[in-house]
């Protein structure tokens, strides 16, 4: 994570030893020197690193990564503290946001999976994206992904593996750029949020 003045980068490093989703592969990069130029290969998941979900991750011949409306990743943000996990719907009730907010949620100890109740709090709180500083919002033992389901069924992209140690709770501005991937159903993002 890159801090200036006011500003932090909360984009995870993406590296060969970072956690994965279970049963994602890990990253690999081949580099070589030809010529005078390095030229390093990668290989990973688009759900390696901080990336954004679109509808597509779970919704067949829904919206992909590259018909994401990425107005919702850039504006207004809120970081708010789990207290536990799973986060529920009291957990959310407590949570100072607005309408309209974008949600990044710093982990309780043990992570911030969040229960469908506490999913649809946030519906219920007007959010336009919800941000997590884990892998994702669903237990990994939940093939069914019942958080995303509820989320993304409203087009509230999920901006996940975000790293938020650095950055307390507040208000900011959030600025998240994604590469654009049509077809795809998630992509890399960087994203940086200021105050």
């Amino acid at each position: 994570m890159i801090r200036s003045a006011r500003t932090w980068d909360i984009s995870m490093p993406i590296t060969e030893s970072m956690p994965v989703y279970p049963g994602d592969p890990p990253p690999g990069f081949t580099t070589s020197l030809a010529d005078g130029v390095t030229l390093t290969i990668a290989h990973l998941s688009l759900h390696a690193g901080t990336h954004v979900d679109a509808p597509l991750h779970v919704f067949p011949d829904a919206p992909d990564a590259g018909q994401l409306p990425w107005m919702r990743l850039c504006g207004p943000a809120c970081v708010v503290q789990a207290l536990a996990t799973p986060v529920d719907a009291e957990q959310v009730g407590c949570w100072p946001l607005r309408n309209r907010d974008r949600v990044l949620v710093r982990a309780a100890p043990g992570g911030c999976v969040f229960t469908a109740d506490g999913a649809r709090a946030l519906l219920g709180r007007d959010i336009i994206l919800l941000g997590v500083e884990c892998l994702g919002p669903d237990n990994d033992d939940d093939p069914r992904l019942p958080v995303h389901r509820i989320l993304l069924s409203a087009s509230v992209p999920l901006l996940e593996n975000l790293c938020l140690r650095d950055v307390r709770p507040g208000r900011y501005l959030l600025t998240c750029l994604g590469l654009p991937l049509p077809g795809r159903e998630a992509a890399w993002v960087r994203a940086v949020l200021s105050c």
